[in-house]
């Protein structure tokens, strides 16, 4: 909202630095204090040849001080900018030479205060979450599924997708999912209004994880299989832009229990027939039944029911049948008058013994 020469467009800690493309690559400084090297709009641009303003829409009549204390009561928002570049006359900005325009959206964030990052790490944070075992197996490195694992990064880049700690959000509930962010669904914010690189987070798991990241800890996970961590979550705030692992804003213990692509297996074949005797009575009976059984399976499988062999077993089945109870009582009625009988004929011979 006031016009400066053109030159001075890029210097540190300028607003209209952060409008430049080159400034995505060059550091800064709040207020200047560390003096980084000014950002030329046009390379070999002659100082005084021509000015510039950005104006802002709903600040217009406002500068300075004045625009500072408007901007900051009106917090986070969005403004539309058009960005004016003059002639130079005696010296001067020649306001009636307008030789260039542009219009561009200016997103001023507001600063999160520790407190609502502290609300937001108690409220918007899950206590355990439980981690279907395909995000595990489909995972990749370089990849976001474990972006802010054992490792710091922006808070504000807390619920990308396809990322663990996204799952950590309870708004995850209702959000959809990518493996590896293939998708590119929108990104869930821990605190809404989340001001851009003012806090720094990582979620360190416990165990034989400390210590690694990228793809040492995906290999390690899948090591591990199906297994429940115990991780803290932790967030930092930030000092010139970098995080201050000094200044440790947050903390919350919770669980994440990852799932392992499981192996199905077969119980080998002495497992299955391992069965304990008070079960059956008897194993060894048991083991014989279950191999007869097995063996007439097969043959029933082997030979069709209308074959001569199946007709042969039949008959075999009804010669090899038990006596019923009522012929075992017949034939040792039988046996009973038959010893009888050779008592009475030994003991006529012994008579007659007698009288020779």
């Amino acid at each position: 909202n006031q016009v400066i020469p053109y030159e001075a467009f890029g210097g540190d800690g300028m607003l209209t630095r952060l409008i430049l493309k080159a400034s995505d690559k060059a550091p800064w400084s709040d207020n200047g204090t560390a003096k980084n090297p000014a950002l030329l709009p046009l390379e070999g641009l002659a100082k005084g040849q021509y000015f510039y303003e950005v104006d802002l829409a709903g600040t217009q009549g406002k500068s300075d001080k004045e625009l500072l204390d408007l901007l900051k009561q009106n917090g986070t928002q969005s403004y539309k900018a058009t960005i004016k570049v003059y002639g130079a006359k005696d010296g001067k900005p020649d306001l009636t030479n307008l030789v260039a325009t542009k219009d561009l959206t200016v997103n001023l964030n507001a600063l999160t205060t520790p407190n609502q990052v502290k609300e937001s790490v108690v409220n918007n944070v899950k206590d355990m979450i439980d981690v279907p075992a395909s995000y595990l197996d489909k995972a990749k490195v370089p990849g976001p599924f474990l972006a802010g694992v054992n490792q710091v990064i922006p808070y504000e880049a807390f619920g990308g997708d396809g990322m663990l700690t996204r799952l950590l959000l309870k708004a995850s509930d209702k959000a959809p999912w990518s493996d590896n962010g293939s998708a590119k669904n929108p990104a869930l914010l821990p605190l809404e209004g989340l001001t851009k690189g003012q806090y720094f987070y990582e979620v360190d798991l416990n165990g034989n994880t400390v210590g690694k990241d990228g793809q040492a800890l995906l290999d390690q996970l899948r090591v591990n299989g199906t297994h429940t961590y115990l991780a803290t979550v932790k967030v930092y705030g930030s000092k010139d832009g970098k995080p201050d692992l000094t200044n440790l804003i947050a903390t919350r213990q919770v669980t994440i229990q990852l799932r392992g692509k499981e192996m199905a297996t077969t119980p080998s074949q002495p497992d299955q027939m391992n069965t304990k005797p008070s079960e059956t009575g008897s194993t060894g009976t048991t083991e014989g039944m279950m191999g007869t059984n097995h063996h007439m399976s097969d043959m029933k499988v082997d030979q069709p029911a209308s074959s001569p062999m199946a007709n042969m077993m039949k008959k075999d089945d009804k010669a090899m049948l038990p006596n019923t109870g009522e012929a075992k009582t017949a034939t040792a009625g039988l046996g009973i008058f038959g010893l009888a009988l050779a008592g009475l004929v030994g003991l006529l011979g012994l008579t007659t013994k007698r009288e020779d």
